[in-house]
Parts: C-alpha cells; structure tokens; sequence
C-alpha cells in the first residue's frame, strides 16, 4: 500500500520497518523518537512516555526481545494510528521540524511515497544492546554509549549522573540472560531482516557483538547488508576482523563517527590515536560509506575545513546531519542570534551540500538549520564553558589554547 507522505502527516516507514534498540535496552520507534531526543523533557515525562499517553509500555529486554516488540499490540496500535494519519506524541522531533518548514527525519530517509507493508526480508534491525564498551570519551557522548565516557565524568563530577540533568538515570544496560534472549529471538528471525545496524559502545570492541555476528546463519548473512556505527580505532578484536565480516554478509558499510581534524579532534574524541585512526580511514577506506560529524559548539564554525580535509585528504565525505541535543547546553541552539544567523546564510549554499549530491537528496541540512531557528536557552552557552573547562583540567589539555571562538 502507497502512502503519500505529502498528505499523510503522521506515517513513519520506520514505524513498519525497523526495530530500534538503545543501549539501556529500551526499544523505540527510532533514535530520534521520544524519549531520547527530547532533552527538555526526557526524564521529566520518562513515566508519561512510559504509561498510555504515548501508546507504549515500559519495553524493555528485561520484559521482551526485539521480534516481540516489533509485533507487539502497542506497536500495532501506533501502526494503524499512522495509517490514519493521527500525529504520534513520540515524534515530536520530526513534528517540530515540518511544522518549521523543515525537511524531517521521516521524509528524508525514504521517498515522498513509501509502503507500509510489512513483508519478508524486509526488516532493518538497528541495535545498541550488545553493549557500552567504548575505548573514547568524546566530549559530547552519551555516558550510557560511552563506559570511558562514564568513567571520566565519574572522575571529573563524583557520579556521571551529577554532571547534567539529562544523565539522572542509572546506567542497566542488558545483563547475560537478557542478552542471550535477545540473541535466540534475533536469530530465529534473521530470515526477516534486510539491514542490519550496529552501535555501541564501539561495535568493534564488543564481544557480544561478535557473539552476534558469528551466530548469525551464512545463508542468511548473505542476503543482509551490515552497517556499523563506528570510532575506527580498531579494525580488528582478538581473532575477529572487520574485513572477515565483509566476506560473510551481503555488504558491510562503515559510518564512522568524526568530529574534527587535527589537535581539535583529539580533544573533541579524547582520548583518540588519531595516527591509528587516520590510517585506518586508508586501510578501511572501500567499507567507509560515510564520516559523520555530530554538530556541536566546537565544530559548528569548522564544518567546510573538516569537510574539506576528509576529502581532500582521504577521499572520503563526511555529512552533518547529527546534532548534538544532550547535553543541551553543548547544542548550537544557545548560540547569539545574530552569530545563528549568519551560521544559516554561510551554510545555506555551502560545498559541503552542493559537493554531495546524495546528501542534498536527503537530509542536507535540514536538522541543522532547524537547530539554528531555535531559541537560545539562558545561562547554556556559559554553563558549556566551565563544562569543558573541567573536562579540560582531568585532561591536562586545555580546550580554550585551541577555540578562540568563545
């Protein structure tokens, strides 16, 4: 069945096609969908969220498997309520965008019609349960993503969950049964899936991840095209190879996650091996499908020269559609007025759109532009200051010798 997402204001392909996991084991109709990136509200309206007004419960691993929750009475009922074309609360992020004028997250990913049939072979896993595990602290990181993210703010604040309000939440993650349930359902299964998306934590580095990989039926590997969220600080783990990987399944592609070049990269990605990353960018290069810059207050002034260097110097495109919105303090939002605007006119034409066709087709800068129309939020701009001037002082390396912006 044809649906025109023109008429249609509520329908989401997601909604009918993937089956979304975060790292604490909640599962949700995408990354962007209530409540992760509402960081306004995210933990004040966690029990609403939870209870009937969105139409979910509280489904989590400890509770249900990823095939039981895709076809699950909740998910059916948000299905037909798109179908009718009944906004869902639990995606107030692409609602906001199109009300704006913006091109959103569910308009950009498919075509103006998509098909809500939910046919074989046709299911994109995208999943963050394999665990937290990660070998960098990356300034503007998730402490659930991020086990060194933790561990530094832990330092830095006493607990994680004292250096925002946003990270209040214990971190649980998935424990050993959970896990293995979730494995058995996902390989019972993966005679339905088409893509499959892999995050962390560094996906690379996870042993559950590569529990995953290997129990995964070579039949059906071959009609799965794998992608990976990933550092690229390491292609290999113990006897694993990423370049094995690519041999087993139908295609491997590699988003990797970089937020800058040089002496501002290793701050942004501390505590980065940006020789050994950038040789492995070369090594890896025929699996890299793309860079992704998470946009954020230290590099939204930088985004042509990091374009530009990746290009240049590896031949590699990077997109600029992540932005970061928790912590709020560190969003490009709380910047003056006057500087957002001239940020808008700057970018509106810029090369790292015109210079890449597929990403003008898609999401160009849409998020980003919608992040600039945005109301500043009071005190955030000076608050992310001291944040990075703690950051800074645990790490003996002082952000303010390399930004001169603020």
């Amino acid at each position: 069945m044809g649906i025109d997402l023109k008429k249609n204001k509520s329908f989401c392909i997601y909604a009918f096609k993937e089956i979304y996991s975060d790292s604490h084991g909640r599962y949700g109709l995408c990354c962007h969908a209530r409540p992760w990136c509402d960081t306004s509200t995210r933990w004040k309206n966690l029990e609403k969220w939870q209870g009937k007004k969105y139409g979910l419960e509280d489904i989590r691993t400890q509770n249900t498997t990823p095939f039981k929750y895709f076809l699950s009475p909740e998910m059916e009922k948000i299905r037909n309520k798109m179908l009718a074309g009944e906004r869902i609360d639990n995606c107030k992020t692409c609602h906001d965008m199109e009300d704006k004028g913006f091109r959103s997250y569910r308009k950009t990913k498919y075509p103006e019609t998509s098909s809500s049939d939910i046919s074989l072979r046709n299911i994109a896993l995208k999943l963050r349960i394999t665990g937290s595990y990660c070998n960098l602290g990356c300034y503007m990181c998730f402490p659930y993503n991020s086990s060194t993210r933790r561990k530094e703010l832990d330092a830095v604040y006493g607990s994680f969950k004292k250096s925002n309000e946003d990270f209040k939440r214990d971190y649980k993650g998935v424990n050993y049964s959970q896990w293995n349930e979730c494995l058995d359902d996902i390989i019972k299964n993966t005679h339905l899936v088409k893509h499959m998306g892999l995050s962390g934590g560094e996906p690379l580095l996870l042993p559950n991840h590569w529990k995953l990989i290997d129990a995964i039926p070579k039949d059906d590997a071959k009609l799965i095209a794998l992608y990976y969220d990933t550092n690229l600080t390491h292609l290999t783990y113990k006897k694993y190879s990423i370049f094995d990987v690519s041999k087993k399944f139908k295609s491997v592609s590699l988003g990797v996650s970089c937020d800058h070049f040089g002496k501002k990269l290793d701050w942004i990605r501390y505590p980065i091996d940006r020789k050994k990353f950038e040789a492995n960018l070369k090594e890896a290069k025929d699996l890299i499908l793309q860079l992704n810059c998470s946009v954020s207050l230290l590099n939204i002034f930088d985004l042509e020269e990091i374009y530009d260097y990746y290009l240049n110097n590896f031949g590699i495109q990077t997109t600029f559609h992540n932005i970061v919105r928790g912590p709020l303090f560190l969003s490009i939002r709380n910047l003056s007025k006057d500087i957002k605007d001239s940020l808008k006119e700057k970018y509106k034409h810029s090369r790292i759109i015109t210079g890449n066709p597929k990403e003008e087709r898609n999401f160009g800068l849409n998020p980003l532009m919608h992040e600039l129309s945005l109301n500043s939020i009071p005190g955030h701009l000076e608050r992310s200051k001291k944040y990075c001037d703690d950051l800074s002082k645990h790490r003996n390396f002082n952000w303010r010798d390399l930004w001169n912006e603020y």
